[in-house]
This record gives C-alpha cells, structure tokens and sequence, in this order.
C-alpha cells in the first residue's frame, strides 16, 4: 500500500520521454560538467514527467527576503524536463532558454513550475549535486543596480534562489502530497 503523502510521478503526455545518452552527453559537453549519477538514473528512465496529486518538497532554507512560498518550508514541485519532445526539453531548454543567461553558471534547470520558477541543479564546486528553487519574480538583473548607480553585488544571481535539497535523491525524499491534495 501507498503511503497518502506520497505522489505518484506520471508521464506528461502519456508516456514518460525520457533524455537519450546522446542528448545527456551533449548536456554535460555544454555546461562542461559531469551531472550527478542519481539525476541523470532518473533523467535515463523518467525524463518528462510529473508528480500526481500536485506535490511540495521541502526546503533547506527559507526564502530569501522579499520571496514568498504557498507554506512555511515548502515549495510546489513542477514538471520535470526529459528527452526531445517537441519544444521542450532538456537539451533544448539548456540551448534556448533565455534564464541560462542570469542563472548562476553550472547550473541545470531540472524542472519548472507553473510561475515559470525553475529547479536548478548545481554542477560545479560547493553547488554540486544540490538543488535550488529560483524564483522567477523579482530577480534583480545587473543593468537594475548600473541604472541605480549601484555596484553589481558579486553573487546577484543566488540573491532570489534557495537550497532546497543537499542531492537529487535528498529532493526526492522531500516529496509529499501538497496539503491542499491530502
């Protein structure tokens, strides 16, 4: 029997699309860096899919000041992104999509809500393997502090992100039925 708090990940679009190890190689040749083996187990067998009923994971951190989440310490899980289907992808998402342009570097969108927030996934030195919520709304871009005659602070990018997981598999095991489903 199923635990009642915890959601069944589903195929988006009836069938789970999940990445080839091409399109993986070619990830990790863009981002010039290896993702971690228990991503991309998940990426290889699932790829696009979804938690059922709606799901929350729980935070690491709170949000940073200014940022809201639906409950305390949890924010909505979203879509995960997988294998080639059309306009959204893994890959495709990594080559197209305009975010990667203030996203810290090395890191990979995993997953989208419906706000557009994204799931990134660390790659690189004290960031990999762990996964953080990026808040689409409100993020400062450098041109905000030129244009207030500001200096850029160092780290602007991680100013509206938080961690959420210290993994893939620990972001997992945060999973639960969001309450509204319980």
């Amino acid at each position: 029997m199923q635990d009642s708090n915890t959601p069944k990940l589903r195929p988006c679009k009836g069938d789970f699309i999940p990445c080839s190890l091409d399109e993986l190689k070619e990830v990790e040749e863009l981002l010039e860096a290896d993702l971690p083996d228990d991503y991309k187990d998940f990426v290889l067998h699932y790829g696009w899919s979804y938690f059922s009923p709606p799901a929350v994971v729980k935070t690491i951190e709170m949000p940073p000041e200014g940022y809201t989440i639906p409950s305390e310490d949890y924010v909505a899980t979203g879509t995960f992104l997988g294998g080639l289907n059309g306009r959204r992808s893994l890959l495709i998402n990594l080559k197209t999509l305009p975010l990667y342009e203030v996203f810290p570097s090395q890191m990979l969108a995993i997953s989208y809500d419906i706000g557009s927030n994204q799931f990134l996934l660390g790659l690189a030195g004290e960031h990999r393997n762990k996964i953080y919520f990026w808040f689409f709304d409100g993020y400062t871009e450098p041109s905000y502090y030129e244009s207030e005659g500001l200096p850029v602070p160092e780290n602007w990018q991680f100013d509206n992100m938080c961690l959420i997981a210290n993994s893939f598999t620990d972001m997992l095991s945060r999973v639960r039925v969001a309450p509204e489903f319980e």
